[in-house]
């Protein structure tokens, strides 16, 4: 438990998730960022670390304003140039950072380095900050309950379907992004969609797989109901008019849930 977290509990105080985004922000910035870009700047190559992070950002590394002039020789800015201190940004970095550095020869301790850093500034948050770090990317964190067996398991289902495993990653990244929540249920879709076409060898749509991949499960009647309704809610709203597209975060959340329930079932039945 951090200092922080047991003094309000002491006294009775509570912290609110936004202003301890910006205590986690600051974390990283101090014990990740500044190590990365100014400490151990050489051991990093950050010339080399900077230029790729702009590159996987879609910015030109020659371009970021701030860059420093050291005896006559340009350095790349810092690495908070680039989040500007915002969390969502610098939770993409960390996780850019975190690929980046296969170039070193010490890459493997590097992303330990990482990792456990990570996890250190995460642990001293007085609440739950609506994240999670696992094997180098961030997820949206529900009920702790359920993300192990629902999130976290359901990638490890999923090595074996890299296409659908990067769907069902990008449904958690638009969840913890909070704005296209409509994103979510599409990006849902997609990866039983795929999990669909590899398990029956065809190309068709969910919708046109449905019976076939029901057949082919053998669940029973009531497990198939459930499916077929987790399909046309993803159809219904993939086709509904803009209007009706507006969708709440816990419907999205439950959706995003249902989906790994029924990825474990499907591979698991097959």
């Amino acid at each position: 438990m951090s200092m922080r977290k047991r003094f309000n509990e002491v006294f009775g105080l509570e912290d609110g998730i936004e202003e301890e985004r910006k205590r986690f922000v600051q974390r990283v910035n101090q014990s990740i960022f500044h190590n990365i870009d100014t400490d151990d700047r050489e051991h990093f190559d950050y010339y080399k670390l900077f230029e790729l992070i702009c590159f996987e950002l879609g910015i030109n590394a020659h371009d970021v304003p701030e860059r420093i002039l050291r005896h006559t020789q340009e350095l790349p800015a810092k690495i908070r140039t680039l989040t500007r201190d915002d969390f969502t940004q610098t939770l993409l970095v960390l996780c850019i950072l975190y690929r980046c550095v296969v170039y070193l020869s010490d890459e493997k301790e590097c992303r330990k380095w990482l990792s456990k850093r990570i996890e250190a500034a995460l642990s001293r948050s007085s609440c739950d900050i609506g994240v999670r770090w696992k094997d180098g990317f961030f997820y949206p964190a529900g009920a702790e309950e359920l993300d192990k067996p629902l999130i976290e398991e359901t990638l490890t289902w999923l090595k074996k379907y890299p296409n659908e495993m990067k769907d069902y990653q990008t449904a958690l990244q638009y969840y913890l992004g909070g704005k296209t929540l409509g994103d979510v249920v599409k990006n849902c879709y997609s990866a039983i969609e795929g999990i669909a076409r590899n398990i029956l060898g065809n190309k068709k749509t969910l919708d046109n797989n449905k019976d076939e991949l029901l057949s082919k499960i053998n669940l029973s009647d009531s497990w198939k109901s459930l499916l077929a309704n987790y399909i046309k809610y993803a159809h219904d709203y993939r086709h509904a008019s803009s209007e009706r597209h507006g969708i709440k975060k816990q419907e999205a959340e439950a959706y995003l849930y249902m989906t790994g329930l029924i990825i474990r079932l499907v591979i698991e039945s097959k």
